[in-house]
């Protein structure tokens, strides 16, 4: 039987507690942060284009560009638009809130 019962190999996760002062020290620099939202990107302009733009006012802790839906891009390459990502909007995460 190619079948085989996979659920007597796996392995345990292990649990690790975390300390007090590093979870403190996490959420005083989540109350710190600024986050950006971008409505439009522009074509050809991906996360890295817009970390190097950005990165200018402060330092960038996180980047998160939504896709173009699928069924858009399919209508635009067909029309004879270019085959690369497009990117509908976005949201930036600067280190401090004064930078954003």
């Amino acid at each position: 039987d190619g079948n085989s019962n996979k659920e007597g190999t796996k392995k345990k996760k292990k649990v690790r507690r975390l300390k007090l002062a590093t979870t403190q020290n996490f959420n005083a620099t989540l109350q710190k942060r600024g986050v950006v939202y971008l409505s439009r990107i522009p074509p050809r302009m991906g996360p890295a284009r817009v970390k190097t733009l950005l990165a200018d006012f402060g330092s960038i802790s996180r980047i998160y560009l939504v896709e173009e839906d699928k069924t858009v891009r399919k209508k635009r390459r067909k029309a004879g638009g270019s085959s690369g990502k497009r990117y509908t909007e976005g949201w930036v995460e600067f280190e401090s809130k004064k930078a954003a």
